[in-house]
């Protein structure tokens, strides 16, 4: 490991505990129902989140909504993307405060942070760009290219903030 990845990790695990310490995350992590509550939005954000990237997917696939164009599809749900996106990183990080070291040392936690900044990165990339130049022409073999790599990273993300309860 490099002198900087140590020193990155280092920063990580002081900013966690700081965190942990906070009285803001004591009072989540000693209330009753603090965590179930977060946890269920963030859950409704990401169903939102997954909705909306099985819509624009499946019909990047060439299922399903054939009389619109999926750039239209697309343009349609961005709204709902960006609004669930939003809740969903805002209740994440109020779901770490409620434990910071638990999910500082979760393998899990690692995972699906590194499928969460994949996926968004594709989305606002690649992504975009198929569905931007995808009308209502059969799919292309690149559009279900990016389809089935677009619906594994999310749902990577899913199974990886699942695991990080239950493993």
């Amino acid at each position: 490991m490099e002198k900087n990845e140590v020193l990155f990790y280092v920063l990580i695990l002081h900013l966690f505990q700081w965190l942990n310490g906070t009285s803001f995350s004591i009072f989540i992590r000693d209330s009753t129902y603090g965590f179930a509550i977060i946890e269920m939005i963030h859950l409704l954000g990401l169903a939102a989140v997954g909705g909306v990237i099985l819509i624009v997917d499946l019909r990047l696939l060439g299922i399903g909504l054939r009389r619109q164009s999926v750039s239209e599809i697309a343009r349609e749900l961005t709204p709902l993307f960006l609004g669930s996106l939003a809740i969903m990183l805002v209740s994440g990080a109020l779901l770490v405060a409620t434990g910071p070291l638990k999910y500082y040392y979760s393998p899990w936690f690692r995972v699906k942070m590194l499928f969460f900044f994949l996926a968004v990165l594709f989305y606002f990339t690649l992504h975009r760009s198929v569905v931007g130049s995808n009308g209502n022409a059969h799919p292309s073999a690149w559009s279900k290219v990016a389809a089935v790599v677009s619906m594994t990273l999310w749902l990577g993300v899913g199974l990886a903030g699942r695991a990080i309860g239950f493993l």
